[in-house]
């Protein structure tokens, strides 16, 4: 039965793996890819400089040790389905299997992120401390076992029908307290943090004589990481099983006044739709504002007015970019089926949409550089020009496709 177990979860891995390889076509396209790479080249050139001059009123340790505490929490990935808790009930004593299988997969799926990390780290550390010292080896050993011991931790804790935030917060403690010492002049008490890590994982099913698999528990956890990689890819492209969900944010009603009078007509409507599903969506508001906060904090770090005004430049493009989802969405949903209305005023009301969003973000980057640079004030309005013609380019592409499919 062992081997059966085996099998499912390979089964299962290789659909997730090739439904992720799918996708990966749509969000690796030649412009988030070319976006990706100038941003790396801008991360790394600034980082460079930045090492030259470090400031040194500020404990790094710290900061390194809080950042990777929270990366060190690794979720557990089962592949496991709503019909499992029903259908996989007789086959619950041979599960053990399954699950280490899981456990190695999720560990091994994260790990390259704190891998990144380490790397991104190591020529801060080898400057403050003047070469490679033996505290910072001890602290890459720890950061690579951590997250996995979090992991076994983390299923005893589920088995124990313990909740998640407690762990969490003893993860983040034991991990952030483990890192930081291990950093400063205590680096072998560092390890005794490690050690209750593991007194924890053999400590925890002796509390309990019998277990029972928590499928309810665990067929939730992975339906949300699922729903969360969907709203991550529907950015990308149109992800047809995924539920929309709406969030009332009452800060942001001004932007939503009732149409009345001549503004309640077909002209309107889908400047209002479109502007509704942003200001209402929880996925697009969201992951468009990290973008913007990404890009503030990248304008403020750099150094170089030029390097400033492109990192600007390519954030407004690829907002705008993602932003194509919102048409599909509105146009080809219910509303024009209850009210029908021209493509032209469809695609009118996307490009209202998009200049206002455009305007915002345009303001919000322009004063930005502004306060930073302000003797290269006239440098702002690239960020206009290049939103201009994106979304240029972006109405004519919709247009065309529109003129196909009216043939």
């Amino acid at each position: 039965m062992n081997k059966s177990a085996i099998a499912l979860f390979q089964q299962r891995h290789k659909a997730i793996r090739k439904e992720k390889s799918y996708y990966n076509k749509f969000i690796f396209n030649g412009h988030f890819s070319v976006f990706l790479l100038i941003l790396l080249g801008a991360f790394i050139l600034g980082y460079g400089q930045w090492l030259k001059h470090i400031p040194t009123h500020i404990d790094y340790a710290l900061f390194a040790s809080l950042v990777l505490a929270i990366t060190s929490i690794f979720p557990i990935r089962t592949f496991l389905k709503d019909a499992d808790r029903i259908f996989l009930l007789p086959f619950e004593k041979h599960m053990k299997e399954y699950m280490n299988l899981s456990l190695r997969y999720s560990y091994f799926n994260r790990i390259i992120m704190q891998i990144v990390l380490l790397i991104v780290l190591f020529p801060l550390f080898y400057k403050l401390n003047h070469g490679l010292s033996l505290g910072y080896i001890l602290f890459i050993v720890l950061v690579l076992i951590h997250p996995f011991l979090g992991l076994l931790l983390r299923w005893k804790w589920y088995q124990s029908h313990l909740s998640s935030w407690s762990l969490n917060i003893i993860l983040f403690v034991l991990n952030g307290l483990a890192y930081y010492l291990v950093l400063g002049p205590q680096m072998y008490w560092g390890i005794i943090f490690t050690i209750i890590l593991l007194l924890a994982i053999f400590l925890l099913p002796k509390m309990k004589h019998s277990y029972l698999f928590p499928w309810e528990r665990m067929v939730l956890i992975e339906e949300r990481h699922h729903t969360n990689y969907y709203k991550f890819v529907n950015m990308f492209t149109d992800v047809k099983h995924l539920k929309e969900t709406a969030v009332r944010r009452q800060y942001l009603d001004f932007l939503l006044p009732t149409p009345k009078g001549q503004r309640f007509s077909s002209k309107n409507m889908y400047l209002y739709l479109f502007t509704r599903s942003f200001v209402r969506g929880r996925d697009a508001f969201t992951i468009i504002l990290r973008l913007v906060v990404i890009a503030l904090i990248l304008m403020i770090w750099l150094s170089f007015p030029i390097v400033t005004v492109i990192i600007g430049s390519l954030f407004m493009y690829i907002i705008l970019l993602q932003m194509s989802q919102f048409y599909t969405q509105q146009a080809y949903g219910l509303w024009p089926q209850v009210w029908p209305v021209s493509d032209a005023e469809v695609i009118k009301g996307y490009e209202k949409f998009l200049y206002r969003l455009m305007i915002i973000i345009g303001v919000i980057f322009s004063i930005t550089f502004i306060i930073i640079y302000p003797q290269y004030f006239i440098f702002a309005i690239v960020f206009f020009i290049v939103g201009w013609l994106t979304i240029r380019s972006t109405i004519k592409k919709l247009q065309y496709q529109e003129s196909l499919l009216k043939d």
